[in-house]
């Protein structure tokens, strides 16, 4: 969400980083994964319109207690954002698989096959 400022920046500073790779590199990076926790649907949406859903994971609060836990009172819980963004359109089941599960499984065993095998087989206790 702060790349358009990152970019300015960049542009329009460019002493100031001199030597450095242009901030659309960088989010290009197969090793740059993305928060789905923006609150609101349609920040999760412009995420995906710009970046995909291949580099999202699912994102919480969790260790800071920011408002997304279950309760009655709050009435948010972690997903939330990713059911009313399933509700709106903005992203179908298999996107929401992935950003769930495969993209998580992506950004902690990258492509050591062993590592997510292992990984795998220790989700599911085996």
């Amino acid at each position: 969400m702060n790349l358009g400022r990152r970019i300015q920046g960049f542009d329009g500073r460019p002493d100031l980083f001199e030597g450095k790779s242009h901030p659309r590199r960088a989010v290009g990076h197969k090793n740059i994964f993305f928060d789905t926790l923006v609150h609101d649907t349609g920040g999760l949406e412009l995420l995906l319109k710009n970046q995909g859903s291949d580099q999202v994971v699912m994102g919480l609060d969790d260790p800071y207690p920011l408002g997304e836990m279950e309760s009655e009172e709050q009435s948010s819980y972690p997903g939330k954002i990713l059911d009313l963004a399933k509700d709106q359109g903005i992203l179908n089941d298999t996107q929401c698989d992935q950003i769930w599960e495969d993209n998580v499984i992506q950004w902690l065993c990258g492509n050591d096959e062993t590592a997510k095998d292992k990984l795998i087989q220790r989700i599911l206790g085996k």
